[in-house]
């Protein structure tokens, strides 16, 4: 069993739709003293009916690219992102570097792995922190702050917007990508807008900034 501030975890599901990387970090968390579950098949067409399949000591261990094999029906980063919600610590891993994870994901992923690196120490970690924020005890560089963000410019052909995030850098601009944006606020990015969101201004670089509950005004 490892305890952690928001729960005790007995068993963690190995959500990835490769067997043999299932098989691995089986092994992983045998190490741990944790009971290992992997889910060879999604459950159910959409996260929500894999949520309610969790029972109250589960984590979750999740890779990030599950479209591919159709093995999802999303990647990753948003299985953990309703996972959080849900109360159940969770930690990304992936091969990818740098990882494509939504922004809108970002603040309810404490913690990404890469498989190169992953043993019982560092999953066991990831584990704490995740169950840390859950808690309540987000560290300096994931805490979120209501903040103003400027529009400075839009990229039409990638979709996406490059914002400016005054109270973390007014030099560097951070890349977000319109359809992860509420409807409400995607249909007024222009260039020179402002809105106000959560963000976590401590974070060391661009790439960890995530955004979150955005306003209009």
């Amino acid at each position: 069993m490892l305890k952690s501030k928001s729960q005790s975890i007995d068993r963690i599901l190995i959500v990835d739709d490769e067997p043999l990387a299932r098989e691995a970090f089986t092994l992983v968390i045998e190490d741990m003293e944790l009971t290992p579950k992997e889910i060879d098949r999604f459950p159910g067409p959409d996260i929500q009916s894999f949520v309610t399949t969790i029972q109250p000591n589960d984590a979750i261990l999740c890779d990030y690219h599950l479209k591919k094999r159709s093995y999802a029906p999303c990647n990753g980063d948003e299985i953990l992102r309703q996972c959080y919600r849900a109360g159940v610590p969770g930690v990304l891993v992936t091969s990818i570097d740098p990882v494509p994870i939504r922004r809108d994901c970002l603040r309810f992923i404490p913690r990404v792995l890469r498989t190169t690196v992953l043993d019982p120490s560092s999953l066991k970690h990831a584990l704490e922190q995740s169950g840390q924020e859950l808690a309540g005890n987000i560290q300096s560089s994931r805490k979120p702050w209501r903040t103003l963000v400027r529009v400075d410019d839009v990229d039409e052909d990638h979709e996406c917007f490059y914002a400016v995030v005054p109270a973390w850098s007014v030099r560097i601009r951070v890349p977000i990508y319109i359809d992860y944006l509420p409807a409400n606020v995607a249909k007024l990015v222009e260039p020179g807008r402002r809105f106000h969101a959560l963000v976590n201004t401590g974070a060391e670089e661009a790439r960890d900034l995530y955004f979150d509950e955005w306003e209009t005004q």
